[in-house]
C-alpha cells in the first residue's frame, strides 16, 4: 500500500505556498557583483592616497604657502590681500605639480621599479599617469585650503572666486607636471632630482612674480617674468580672487608652456630613460 504524500489541498483547492520571506543574505546574494578597477586605475588610486599622505609634499604645497600668506598679508588694502593670496595659492598650486612627479619617478626608475612593473598587468605608463593625477590632486589641494583661508580669513574673497582657485590652478598645475615630469626623465639620482625640482620651484616662483609684484622688478627682469609661465598663472590667479576678467592671452601662453614641456617629457621617456 502507498502514502500519498502530497499537501493536503486547501478550502480553496489550491496547494498552500511558503510565506518564508528571503533573508537579507539571500537578497545580498542577488546583487550585481561591483566592478572592479583596471589595474591602472588601481594603481592610480594608491599614487594619489599616497601623495596626500606625503607630509613633504604638504609642507612645501599646502602650509608654506599659508605661512607666507599669514606673515605679509598684514599690511595694504584689500586688493593687495587678494592678489597676495592668489599668487600663494598660485605657488602652492605649481610646487603640487612637481613634488608628486619628478623626483619619485626619477627613484622608481634608478630602484627598477618602473622595470618591474612590465612583469604586472601595468606598465610604466601607469606610474606617469598616476603621478601626473597625484600632482593634479596636490596642486587642487592646496587651492582649496590656502583659498579657504582666504575665503573664511582676513582676505574675506567670495566664494565665486575659491571655486573659481580650486578650478584654474590645478589646470594651469598641467605646466608644472609636464616639468616635473621631464625631470623625472632626466636624472640619474633621486638628490639630483630633488635639487632641480627645488631650483625649478624657487625660481620659477621667484622670477614668476609669485613673491614679489612683477612691477617692482627692473625692466630687464619684467621681461624676462613676462616669458615665464608662473607669471601668467599668477595673473589668472590675481584676476580671479579680485573680480577682474581673466586674460585670454595669459591662458593661451599657460597652454603653450604646457605642450611644450609636455611633448619634451613625453620624448625623453619614449628614448627609454626610464627603463634600462
Amino acid at each position: 500500500m502507498t502514502t500519498d504524500l502530497r499537501p493536503a489541498p486547501t478550502t480553496s483547492g489550491t496547494t498552500p505556498m511558503s510565506t518564508t520571506a528571503p533573508t537579507a543574505a539571500t537578497a545580498r546574494s542577488t546583487r550585481a557583483p561591483r566592478r572592479p578597477l583596471t589595474p591602472t586605475l588601481a594603481y592610480v588610486r594608491l599614487e594619489l592616497s599616497r601623495t596626500v599622505r606625503n607630509p613633504r609634499a604638504i609642507l612645501f604645497t599646502v602650509m608654506v604657502p599659508i605661512l607666507m600668506l599669514l606673515v605679509f598679508s598684514g599690511g595694504g588694502d584689500a586688493d593687495d590681500k587678494k592678489a597676495l593670496l592668489a599668487s600663494m595659492a598660485a605657488y602652492g598650486a605649481i610646487g603640487g605639480g612637481l613634488f608628486a612627479t619628478g623626483p619619485r619617478l626619477t627613484a622608481e626608475r634608478v630602484s627598477g621599479w618602473l622595470r618591474q612593473l612590465r612583469a604586472t598587468p601595468l606598465s610604466p605608463t601607469a606610474a606617469i599617469v598616476g603621478k601626473g593625477a597625484a600632482g593634479l590632486l596636490l596642486a587642487l589641494t592646496s587651492a582649496f585650503i590656502v583659498g579657504a583661508v582666504g575665503r573664511f580669513g582676513g582676505t574675506d574673497i567670495s566664494t565665486t572666486a575659491w571655486i573659481g582657485l580650486c578650478v584654474a590652478l590645478p589646470l594651469c598645475a598641467t605646466v608644472t607636471v609636464g616639468l616635473g615630469l621631464l625631470v623625472g626623465a632626466s636624472f640619474r639620482s633621486p638628490e639630483t632630482a630633488q635639487g632641480a625640482t627645488m631650483l625649478s620651484y624657487i625660481g620659477l616662483s621667484a622670477l614668476g612674480g609669485l613673491w614679489v609684484p612683477p612691477d617692482q622688478f627692473p625692466t630687464w627682469l619684467q621681461d624676462v617674468a613676462h616669458v615665464l609661465p608662473t607669471f601668467h598663472i599668477g595673473e589668472v590667479a590675481r584676476a580671479i580672487t579680485t573680480g577682474g576678467t581673466v586674460g585670454l592671452g595669459h591662458c593661451a601662453i599657460i597652454a603653450l608652456w604646457a605642450v611644450v614641456l609636455g611633448g619634451a617629457a613625453t620624448v625623453a621617456w619614449r628614448r627609454g630613460t626610464t627603463v634600462r
